[in-house]
C-alpha cells in the first residue's frame, strides 16, 4: 500500500498576518490611552492623599502658631525657607510634598536636605501668607475654612514659551487682591511681572502674571482647603465662588464672599 506524502499546512498567508497586525495595532492605540488615563487616575488620588495631610500640617500649625505660614522667606535668606519648610515638621516626609505628575521645574530643594525635592503644589499667599508685605493671615481672618483654598496643584506663571520661571510654589486667585504679590505695585495682585510673565494672549501664556492652579489630573486640580479637607475641581469652579459665570474670588479670600478682593 502506497503511503501517501505528507504535506504541512501553512498556519497564516502573508494577508491574514498583516490583518492580525493591523488589529493588534488598533487594539493598542485604543488601549494606550486608557492605560496612560488609569495611571494618572492612581497619580491623583496618591496626589490627592498627600493634599490631606498637608491640610492637616497647616490647621496644626495654625493651631501653634495662631496665624497660617508665610509663602517664603525673603529672598535674601539662605537657605530660603517656602512654606514646605514650614509644615514639614508636622509630616516629616518630604515625598508628600512631591506632586508625581508635576515637572522638573516647578521643583525646589528643601531648606533642611537640598537633595530633597518638592514641588507642584502651590500655596494661597495672597490670603494666607506673603511675605513680601509681609502679611500672615490669623486664624480668626479666615472666617470660613473649608471655603478658603490653602493649596492647589499649580503650574506657576507661564510664560509664551511654555517655560516657568517664577511662581512654582504659590497659586494666584483670579482677580488681583489689596494683598498682592509686590510692595512696589500695590494691587498688582500676581506673582510675576514683567518678563517673566505670559502675553495674555491665547495659548501658554494666556494668564498672563498669574500663577495659575493647574488641571493636570484627568481635568481637574487636586485643591486642599484650610479646614485641612481636599477634593478635586474644575479650574472655572475654583474662578467663580457663586457660578454667575463671572470671575470672583470667593474661595480664596477667607470669607467665602464673591464680592470682596
Amino acid at each position: 500500500m502506497q503511503r501517501g506524502v505528507y504535506k504541512p499546512v501553512v498556519g497564516f498567508t502573508l494577508i491574514e498576518l498583516l490583518v492580525v497586525i493591523a488589529i493588534i495595532a488598533i487594539l493598542a492605540a485604543i488601549l494606550f490611552p486608557v492605560f496612560a488615563q488609569a495611571r494618572e487616575k492612581a497619580r491623583q488620588t496618591a496626589c490627592l492623599s498627600n493634599t490631606r495631610q498637608m491640610g492637616l500640617a497647616v490647621s496644626m500649625y495654625v493651631q501653634d502658631n495662631d496665624y497660617y505660614p508665610m509663602h517664603s522667606s525673603p529672598s535674601a535668606q539662605r537657605p530660603r525657607t517656602r512654606w514646605p519648610d514650614y509644615l514639614y515638621p508636622y509630616i516629616k516626609n518630604e515625598s508628600l510634598f512631591l506632586c508625581p505628575s508635576s515637572t522638573v521645574a516647578l521643583r525646589h530643594a528643601f531648606a533642611h536636605n537640598a537633595r530633597l525635592l518638592h514641588g507642584g503644589y502651590g500655596y494661597n499667599y495672597q490670603y494666607l501668607g506673603n511675605s513680601r508685605f509681609p502679611f500672615a493671615a490669623p486664624d480668626a481672618l479666615v472666617a470660613a475654612p473649608a471655603q478658603t483654598v490653602a493649596l492647589a496643584d499649580t503650574a506657576g506663571v507661564l510664560q509664551d514659551s511654555g517655560q516657568t520661571i517664577v511662581g512654582q510654589y504659590i497659586v494666584d486667585p483670579p482677580l488681583s487682591s489689596t494683598q498682592g504679590s509686590r510692595p512696589t505695585m500695590p494691587g498688582a495682585g500676581f506673582y510675576g511681572i514683567g518678563t517673566e510673565c505670559g502675553g495674555g494672549i491665547a495659548g501658554l501664556g494666556v494668564w498672563g502674571c498669574r500663577s495659575v492652579p493647574v488641571e493636570r489630573h484627568t481635568g481637574t486640580v487636586n485643591v486642599t482647603f484650610c479646614d485641612g479637607h481636599s477634593k478635586a475641581m474644575r479650574l472655572t469652579q475654583m474662578d467663580d465662588f457663586d457660578r454667575d459665570g463671572r470671575l470672583d474670588n470667593g474661595w480664596w479670600n477667607g470669607q467665602a464672599d464673591p464680592t470682596l478682593r
